[in-house]
């Protein structure tokens, strides 16, 4: 479990942005049970705390390629990397990172084929960017 200063946990209002988005995994019409999680507590679990870099890498590759295949994502590399910096700064020294990916493997957050998710949270804000890719 992560600690959190004054016990502010961010994850309850990231879990609870995530099912407002309608991304969150239910059981299949199989009846298989999620793969995702199913709550706040879950998230935690599935969210690895990552330093700035990390964070960056993961923050630009999920945005500049597709997660399925790889190929031109969204933005080019390097208009990604300047607003990412950009975000960094804004959040600070002392900001602190989670994800769910290094982009080559990932715990599952979202009923997508593959996703990504970088929480960031620092200077009073809280920051949540997912991107989620089919096969």
């Amino acid at each position: 479990m992560i600690g959190f200063a004054g016990g502010e946990d961010p994850f309850t209002g990231v879990f609870a942005f995530l099912a407002d988005c309608g991304v969150i995994d239910s059981a299949s019409s199989f009846g298989d049970p999620p793969q995702a999680p199913q709550d706040a507590e879950e998230l935690t679990v599935c969210l690895a705390e990552v330093d700035q870099d990390a964070a960056l890498a993961v923050l630009v590759g999920m945005t500049s390629r597709t997660l399925a295949y790889g190929v031109q994502g969204r933005y080019p590399a390097d208009k990604a990397q300047d607003v990412f910096e950009k975000l960094i700064t804004l959040l600070g020294h002392g900001t602190r990172w989670w994800t769910n990916t290094d982009l080559g493997s990932w715990n599952p957050i979202t009923r997508h084929t593959v996703d990504a998710l970088v929480v960031g949270t620092g200077g009073g804000l809280l920051v949540v960017i997912l991107a989620a890719d089919e096969d």
